[in-house]
């Protein structure tokens, strides 16, 4: 950073980049999910136009792609609060 930025806003922006380095793992999650499933849309769409199936095609691509991009957010989120639990030193403990 440059020296010549006061104190107090060198603390600002110290602290918005520590926040944006936390969320920024969170943020893409759901832009990946819309993604993920258009694009399998996509596919049974051009199927089901290509071979004249109705909408048979469309809808398998489509809760292929929902239900993988789930599984993968649902993953993803636990890893990420993983991470961040031992970061913070936190650990389990088992209720007997």
């Amino acid at each position: 950073m440059p020296e010549n930025i006061p104190s107090r806003a060198r603390r600002e922006m110290l602290e918005q980049q520590k926040a944006l380095q936390e969320t920024g793992p969170y943020m893409t999650l759901g832009i990946q999910l819309v993604i993920t499933i258009l694009a399998f849309f996509g596919i049974g769409y051009w199927l089901d136009h290509h071979f004249h199936s109705g909408s048979l095609w469309m809808i398998i691509f489509t809760s292929f792609g929902v239900v993988s991009s789930l599984t993968y957010f649902i993953v993803t989120v636990i890893g990420l609060q993983k991470k961040e639990d031992r970061k913070l030193g936190k650990t389990e403990t088992k209720v007997r």
